[in-house]
């Protein structure tokens, strides 16, 4: 049986009972409206997964009162034009303004089923694609600390719990709260990513409307990435959300339950946040029912020949690179290199040697040559500044400018704020965007 509902607008009795009982025998659920004003009530009783729409009704048509929902963001369901007096102009008039179809009367049985089966599915297929990440990965290794993060994920699976996971930039924050939604759920419920570093003002609106985060969530997961970039004022209007377990639609009285997970994404450590007054306690405890923190690569780097071949055979497959067996001299000296960006840096590497390399066995001499080059255009790009569009040229220096005070400052960000004259919140989103890790700086 089909658990999606539909909404039938349509301002005749007749073919409004008619299309109710058609879909509620092929195992739809059905809610009806005879005029916008009745249309308005059920979308507030329930979002439906599609709307047939009556072009011609008494208080007002169908493409104004489709415009109305679009302005106010009040529907995320596609919607199907219906009418008896149907025109190519009006047809294009409705697909243009956000329509997914059209259909006239008097309705062809086979036609109108087949369009709400179409229809559904490409809906279906749009929202388990939006805002999801990457592909799911097992863990790559057997290292010691790599097999404790393996026991620890085959725990978490059985689990409900929300999740914090911390760690540096390039570890698998991301792919590894993939992996989490994919064990927990499979295929059954969407995965939704929210990405912190794009909060604005309309935060809250942005989660709670009908096509906000939390609805997208449904009972699956919501990932947030950065959460460490989230300002004070964005995590109180979470926390309002979370403490309850509850959020009511924007700006409607409607209420709906939180029946998702949150795992949650820093490369900063959110306890020390906490300490500096910089992230909420109360949300921080709500957030972290468990916290998984993955190793840095020069902490599993027995890890690192096996990571290497499996980009090596992989990246074939997945992006078209052309296949390269990589020597075990070369594996060797990637072994021995300092990853500042750990699987990320791995899997650009093993890339880049796949298209812009010989052909034939990945050499040790190979590998060699293109990390001097990698070092000689790093060091060319700092002194040569002038050579560069402004946009980089700006980038470059900053990036030189916070790394050359940081290291001045032992490491502490509290301080390099003061330095830079920066709010800290932002002096964190900058830190991110150009990919400097304190922790890394102070150790170079």
């Amino acid at each position: 049986m089909n658990k999606e509902h539909i909404l039938v607008v349509d301002d005749e009795p007749d073919i409004r009972n008619l299309i109710s009982d058609i879909l509620k025998d092929e195992g739809y659920s059905v809610s009806t409206a005879a005029n916008g004003d009745e249309a308005n009530q059920q979308l507030n009783i329930k979002q439906p997964h599609l709307i047939l729409l009556d072009i011609w009704m008494p208080d007002i048509d169908g493409i104004s009162l489709m415009k109305s929902w679009n302005e106010k963001n009040l529907v995320s369901a596609p919607i199907v034009m219906m009418s008896g007096h149907g025109t190519v102009e009006t047809a294009v008039e409705a697909t243009r303004l956000g329509a997914k179809d059209f259909i006239e009367k008097p309705l062809s049985l086979a036609k109108l089923l087949q369009t709400v089966t179409d229809t559904l599915a490409q809906y279906e297929q749009t929202t388990d694609n939006n805002d999801t990440i990457g592909s799911v990965i097992e863990p790559i290794g057997n290292s010691p600390a790599i097999n404790q993060i393996r026991s620890a994920l085959d725990k978490l699976y059985k689990t409900k719990n929300h999740i914090v996971i911390e760690g540096a930039n390039g570890v698998g924050k991301c792919a590894t709260a993939m992996l989490i939604h994919h064990k927990r759920h499979a295929k059954n419920e969407p995965c939704v990513l929210l990405d912190a570093m794009t909060v604005d003002d309309a935060f809250e609106e942005k989660l709670t409307q009908h096509n906000g985060y939390f609805i997208k969530a449904k009972k699956g997961t919501l990932v947030i990435n950065n959460i460490d970039l989230l300002s004070l004022n964005h995590q109180t209007i979470l926390l309002s959300f979370l403490k309850h377990k509850q959020f009511a639609l924007y700006k409607q009285n409607v209420i709906n339950s939180i029946g998702f997970q949150i795992v949650a994404i820093s490369t900063n450590d959110l306890c020390q946040l906490v300490k500096a007054g910089q992230f909420l306690s109360e949300l921080y405890e709500i957030l972290a029912e468990v916290k998984l923190e993955l190793p840095a690569l020069k902490d599993r780097q027995e890890d690192i020949p096996e990571l290497l071949n499996y980009y090596v055979n992989t990246l074939p497959d997945e992006e078209n690179t052309p296949y390269r067996k990589m020597s075990f001299a070369a594996q060797n000296l990637l072994r021995n290199h300092q990853w500042n960006n750990n699987i990320l840096e791995l899997k650009n590497t093993v890339r880049q040697l796949q298209l812009l390399g010989g052909e034939g066995e990945i050499s040790k001499e190979e590998v060699d040559s293109m990390l001097l080059q990698g070092d000689n255009m790093a060091q060319n790009i700092k002194h040569n500044w002038y050579d560069l569009p402004l946009r980089e040229a700006r980038e470059a220096f900053e990036r030189d400018y916070l790394i050359h005070q940081l290291k001045t400052v032992d490491g502490r960000v509290g301080e390099l704020a003061k330095v830079a004259g920066m709010e800290r919140t932002h002096l964190y989103r900058k830190l991110r965007v150009l990919n400097i890790n304190p922790k890394d700086v102070m150790k170079t």
